[in-house]
């Protein structure tokens, strides 16, 4: 309202020099004039500044009942958020709730796949099914999260292995050998019992691998148990043996290994080693038979014929000696007499000549058992690179999965040494022995006939000028 005065004031002080110089009614209109401009400039911004503050006035009116509108709808938001977390509260100890019993069921579910992984790891009925072995490990893993469709498909195997264990399956399959080899064979399975296997014209128990899924052939049974499968194979018999613990008496055989089983693990190559063994023993035999009958007490002997011949009487000294005829020592005294009228040279070199021919037959065969005892131990070096070679083919197969697999490789490479050394070791202990008792029986030779040598020699010095008793 105060701005038309200013303007008043400020066109007075303006034209004050003006109003000085004009006549006072001018001014008096002029004034008039200027205040009738100004008042309806004021009534203009008077107008103007109401016209804003209704304006203004009617916004603010808005803005509280915006403000009134916020505040309720702030209120109903207030009281939704308490109620939402309320809810929320609860849903969390339902979840919480929730995730307990599942945790518990987790565990539970994991205990069962666990149980029934262990029942099926026994059940030769997995090597029909080798994926539920795969699947089954899965579930037992704690790390798994498991859902609905998991446990429909461990409920789906425990019906199918429920199924299973009431069947007796007849069937044309693949199994692993004690030597690691894949075979074909006849197999019977009742229930979840062990399988029965004909293959190699052999009859025996199947053990399932955990590792490979695969059957693998059990310790050779009894003469008596192999009767009565291969038996119930030909349909001979309506009985047959089985194991109802499971495997766990099976599993014992193992620990039952016989001399054969130990043989036949060697392989091909503990044959020639036996038939080493064999030869060795026959040689030993007649060694020991002809070393034997060779032998006898040529000290009372020869006391006798020394005797007879510093008596001169040479034909006693013959006849004494005859019985012995077949020995070496009374071949070389009857070489001896029956020179003893030649020259000491010649008597010598008959007695030397004696000595010669019996000397091969007391070593005979002596070098065979040697040879013997040095090829045994290198056939059973043989079986063990053999065997050795065999494991690592296994392992490149099949790989380390399953020790089992590789046994075959390592007892042949085992046995074959075995047996070698058990061969050679008896046969160098026997070739010593006889060939110390050959060497005995040539320096018996030889001292027998230097002893009668000298007799005949005092013999011949003592009957220069005497014929002897003889005549000769």
């Amino acid at each position: 309202m105060n701005r038309p005065l200013w303007i008043l004031v400020l066109l007075l002080g303006l034209s004050a020099e003006a109003w000085a110089q004009r006549p006072f009614q001018e001014v008096a209109r002029d004034i008039q004039a200027d205040y009738r401009d100004a008042r309806k400039e004021q009534k203009l911004t008077i107008g103007e500044i109401t016209s804003r503050r209704k304006a203004l006035q009617k916004k603010l009116a808005d803005l509280e009942a915006s403000l009134e509108a916020a505040s309720g709808t702030l209120a109903a938001d207030r009281e939704r958020l308490t109620q939402l977390t309320q809810e929320r509260d609860q849903i969390t100890r339902e979840v919480s709730l929730r995730l307990a019993d599942n945790k518990e069921l987790g565990i539970l579910f994991i205990n069962h796949a666990r149980n029934f992984l262990a029942l099926a790891e026994r059940s030769p009925y997995s090597a029909e099914r080798p994926a539920r072995l795969e699947t089954l490990q899965e579930f037992v893993d704690p790390g798994r999260l498991f859902g609905l469709k998991d446990l429909k498909a461990l409920l789906d195997m425990a019906f199918e292995d429920m199924d299973a264990s009431r069947e007796k399956v007849v069937y044309t399959g693949l199994m692993v050998d004690r030597r690691g080899n894949e075979t074909r064979g006849e197999i019977i399975r009742l229930g979840h019992l062990p399988a029965m296997y004909y293959a190699q014209d052999q009859c025996g128990y199947l053990s399932l691998s955990p590792a490979s899924g695969r059957l693998i052939m059990g310790p050779s049974p009894s003469w008596r148990v192999r009767r009565n499968l291969c038996g119930y194979f030909e349909g001979k018999t309506d009985s047959v043996y089985t194991d109802i613990s499971g495997g766990s008496a099976i599993q014992q055989l193992a620990h039952r290994v016989t001399l054969m089983d130990q043989l036949r693990s060697g392989g091909a190559l503990v044959i020639p080693i036996l038939l080493v063994g064999l030869v060795a023993l026959v040689l030993t035999i007649e060694r020991l038979i002809f070393l034997g009958n060779v032998r006898h007490n040529t000290d009372d002997l020869m006391t006798r014929v020394t005797k007879l011949v510093g008596e001169g009487d040479i034909l006693s000294a013959i006849k004494a000696t005859n019985p012995h005829r077949h020995r070496p020592t009374g071949r070389v005294l009857m070489a001896g007499l029956q020179h003893r009228s030649d020259p000491s040279e010649v008597i010598e070199s008959a007695m030397s000549e004696a000595m010669l021919r019996e000397t091969p037959r007391l070593e005979r065969f002596l070098g065979g058992l040697k040879v013997c005892a040095a090829v045994a131990p290198l056939l059973g070096l043989l079986g063990t690179v053999t065997g050795m070679i065999n494991t690592f083919q296994v392992i490149t197969t099949h790989g380390t999965g399953d020790p089992r697999l590789m046994a075959g490789g390592i007892s042949e490479a085992m046995v074959t040494t075995q047996v070698g050394l058990a061969v050679a070791i008896p046969v160098m202990i026997v070739a010593a022995f006889l060939g110390r008792r050959a060497r005995n029986l040539s320096q018996d030779m030889e001292e027998k006939g230097l002893a009668l040598m000298g007799a005949l020699l005092r013999l011949r010095s003592n009957s220069d000028t005497e014929p002897d008793k003889t005549g000769l």
